[in-house]
């Protein structure tokens, strides 16, 4: 039975199918039938002497558990502990089209139970996760990539959290601490898709000023692999690049250096090349000024490899060649002009280990990456554009995280946020990630050594690494760029027709919104039995409005725009059908939702729509000073 669990996991989670394959058994967990008349499995934890289940009926407590938790939106549930399985099928059977996560401690409790349970129908489900034998912090990227699902972000404020008793209090720490992790994971997730409409329009306001720049130039996509088993080395600037970035002089073809663009004049004020590759994606003006004064022969054979999100006096005032680079959303799925997506996370120290990871480099070394403060309360390195000093950072108040060299170091809100995303992409990184920062926080799955010692060990042999770059990447011929003007063309008068039919629909479900508040005012109580089927009939057509937020065409052009927005409001919708049973107070609260909710979105459409006009003027121009 253990072998044949163990393979049906594998296929979706071989690591934890190995993990648990190689559990020692000690003896902890027994296995007894119970007095059911189907002898149904019991299980006692000999460490604590307890029993998981009710010994004469395993069952009978389960069905309770789940039926007292009165359940009102069951789509997403986290159950911490797993004993015999029994509360999670007694879920899944009452709610099929939920998605499940279970988080346990203890890979011995769950060979255990592999070994006796044909597991098959809960392996094979496709909404159902497991996550087990790590700590909480090892666990992150896992629990960040299952809330970072499309279909769960509406659920996140509805999710049904499930104890197995006896688990929890035999790891009381462990379950505490799991819970602060999730949060942040949670926390995290819905960060990634912006604060506000707002900080998102300046990301597709830019996207769409940049256009040109996107069609004009190559993209990282042509570079993938190329430097497959080659030592990467990311420069970020943290206070400890002090240390050891004069290590870097000489090494530019010995290894692939990608740095963030903080990094430019710092490394040249010490006399030290710029990096092969510089990343941006910051959408802020500030961010363009860390390129004012540069020459070109300052940046001589060193590409801005920027996500177009970024303002265009970026572009500007880079005096050396570019690479797109893009991110991972919806705009440049729609733009569908091939440059290369990664999975990006927020900063541009991030965005450089994931460049190294495209071009194949293997190990990536890191350096500067502190994300943390000195003991002094120094946030950046020496001639730093932001100073040393960053005061933006030092607002946001302290948080205390593990050191690389000391048990806590300080930090701030963002640095954190940055270090959880490098401990995402660590640990889905198949390569070797050497941290030789030489101070600042602990980042999970990296080993630690000093520069040096990474460069005696990894970085021996020469590379033609310019070389490499240049004959790779490809300019557009005009013939290409004509084409893809064009192309763009099409889809600006495509996605402003589809605008103005999406708003009208959208002014309708407002309209039924409207009918059902007046049908209330005269009849509060809804006792008249026609307006009570009307209202009923209008609550239907108000939730089908939001049928047209299921099309490709809403989720290429207007989703990375309105997520932000979208995704609390169905939260807030969702939370209150999570709490309240369904009644007539409920719809009068849900229709006051979707009729701010429809209305919030029509008027994002509109303004967005503005762009599309300004961009459809800006790409007819530049397609006739091509001609």
């Amino acid at each position: 039975m253990l072998k044949k669990n163990l393979m049906l996991l594998a296929k979706r989670n071989p690591n934890l199918a190995y993990r648990i394959g190689i559990a020692p058994i000690t003896g902890r967990y027994k296995v007894l039938k119970s007095q059911r008349s189907d002898q149904m499995f019991n299980i006692i934890d000999l460490k604590t002497n307890l029993y998981h289940y009710n010994q004469y009926d395993p069952y009978i407590g389960v069905k309770m558990d789940i039926e007292k938790m009165g359940i009102l939106l069951p789509n997403l549930a986290v159950f911490f502990g797993f004993g015999l399985g029994y509360h999670v099928n007694e879920y899944m059977n009452k709610y099929p089209f939920a998605t499940v996560l279970v988080i346990e401690e203890d890979l011995e409790i769950l060979k255990t139970v592999f070994s006796i349970t044909n597991l098959s129908k809960l392996l094979t489900y496709p909404h159902f996760y497991i996550v087990s034998g790590l700590t909480p912090i090892q666990m992150y990227p896992e629990l960040f990539n299952f809330f970072n699902q499309a279909h769960l972000l509406q659920f996140l404020s509805a999710i049904n959290m499930i104890q197995n008793s006896i688990s929890v209090s035999g790891s009381k720490e462990f379950y505490v601490n799991m819970l602060r992790i999730l949060k942040e994971a949670v926390t995290n997730v819905l960060g990634l898709y912006g604060n506000d409409p707002h900080d998102s329009l300046i990301g597709i306001q830019m996207t769409l000023r940049n256009l040109g720049t996107i069609v004009d130039n190559p993209g990282i996509e042509e570079l993938k692999d190329k430097f497959k088993g080659k030592p990467g080395i990311v420069v970020s600037t943290g206070p400890s690049l002090n240390k050891n970035v004069e290590f870097l002089k000489g090494l530019d073809n010995k290894a692939v250096i990608v740095a963030a663009d903080a990094t430019v004049k710092v490394l040249l004020k010490r006399g030290i090349k710029a990096a092969h590759m510089v990343t941006s994606l910051e959408r802020v003006i500030e961010t363009a000024g860390l390129f004012e004064g540069l020459t070109e022969e300052d940046v001589k054979d060193s590409y801005l490899s920027a996500c177009p999100v970024v303002v265009p006096e970026t572009y500007a005032n880079y005096p050396g060649e570019k690479i797109i680079v893009y991110r991972n959303f919806a705009t440049f799925k729609w733009i569908d002009i091939p440059k290369g997506i990664l999975e990006i996370g927020p900063s541009a120290g991030n965005m450089a280990f994931k460049v190294l990871e495209w071009l194949g480099c293997d190990p990536i070394i890191l350096i500067g990456q502190d994300l943390a403060f000195s003991d002094d309360g120094i946030t950046h390195a020496e001639g730093t554009h932001y100073g040393e000093k960053a005061e933006s950072y030092l607002a946001e108040g302290t948080v205390f995280v593990p050191g690389n060299y000391q048990e806590k170091v300080k930090t701030s809100p963002t640095f954190s946020q940055f270090l959880r995303h490098y401990e995402r992409d660590v640990s889905a990184y198949k390569g070797e990630v050497i941290n030789a920062t030489e101070g600042g926080a602990k980042i999970e799955g990296a080993q630690l050594m000093t520069f040096q010692e990474a460069i005696d060990k990894y970085v021996k042999d020469d590379i033609d690494t310019l070389d490499i770059i240049k004959k790779n990447l490809k300019t557009p011929t005009i013939k290409v760029k004509k084409r893809e003007v064009k192309e763009l063309l099409k889809k600006l008068h495509d996605a402003i027709k589809f605008s103005d039919n999406l708003v009208e629909k959208l002014n309708i479900g407002v309209e039924h919104c409207l009918a059902f508040e007046e049908i209330v005012k005269v009849d509060p109580e809804l006792e008249d039995a026609d307006n009570l089927a009307q209202c009923d009939e209008l609550i239907r057509k108000i939730e089908k409005a939001q049928e047209s937020f299921n099309s490709k065409e809403f989720y290429l052009i207007f989703m990375h725009y309105v997520q932000s927005y979208y995704i609390k409001a169905s939260m807030d919708i969702n939370h209150y059908k999570y709490k309240i049973k369904p009644s007539t107070d409920l719809n009068k609260i849900l229709v006051v939702k979707f009729k701010e909710f429809y209305s919030v979105i029509a008027a994002l459409i509109n303004k967005l729509n503005i762009e599309f006009k300004e961009a459809l003027v800006n790409m007819e121009k530049h397609l006739s000073e091509m001609k």
